[in-house]
């Protein structure tokens, strides 16, 4: 067995254990410059997702256990910091339930394609787009902690980019394809 092939598995892992660091952090401390804590275990988070999957292409060391692991990882972190975000403000309801609902829904298509097709999702500009666009504003609500304000727009903005995605993914890539 090639392990540098499981160098992306491994980075993934790494992110399943780097959730409940961010949890604990993200609740021990909630005032500046201190934040920065939760904050760095968050981009932490990100960097080597963005990096396990520049390897697993690039090396071509794509396996099927990473084909799971790495969105899991992907998705329990963001729902992870949706639930923090929830928990400090109610506002944050009108983002964490869609995202449970549309990564429900994104996992339903996921499986009715893969039966159908015997292929598996892509990756699209806008799932990367928006996959950017939540990370900055989830990174600016772990900064910017207990403005109403502030969270009213973030928790807007990140409802509006969810929803763009989703819409996208079904016009893109279901609609009319495999029901």
């Amino acid at each position: 067995m090639n392990v540098k092939k499981q160098i992306p598995n491994i980075l993934s892992v790494f992110r399943l254990f780097m959730i409940p660091v961010f949890v604990v952090y993200y609740f021990k401390y909630t005032v500046l410059p201190k934040t920065l804590i939760s904050a760095g275990v968050f981009v932490l988070a990100w960097v080597t997702d963005a990096l396990d999957g520049y390897l697993a292409r690039r090396n071509n060391w794509i396996t099927d256990v990473g084909k799971l692991l790495d969105p899991l990882a992907d998705k329990l972190m963001q729902i992870t910091a949706a639930v923090c975000f929830t928990i400090d403000n109610r506002i944050f309801l009108m983002f964490l339930i869609p995202l449970v609902l549309k990564e429900l829904l994104m996992l339903i298509g996921a499986i009715i394609i893969m039966k159908n097709k015997k292929a598996a999702v892509q990756a699209s500009w806008y799932g990367k787009v928006a996959t950017i666009l939540l990370f900055v504003c989830a990174f600016a609500r772990i900064i910017v902690r207990g403005n109403a304000v502030f969270d009213t727009v973030i928790a807007s903005v990140m409802l509006l980019t969810m929803l763009f995605a989703l819409v996208m993914y079904y016009l893109k890539d279901f609609k009319g394809k495999y029901i």
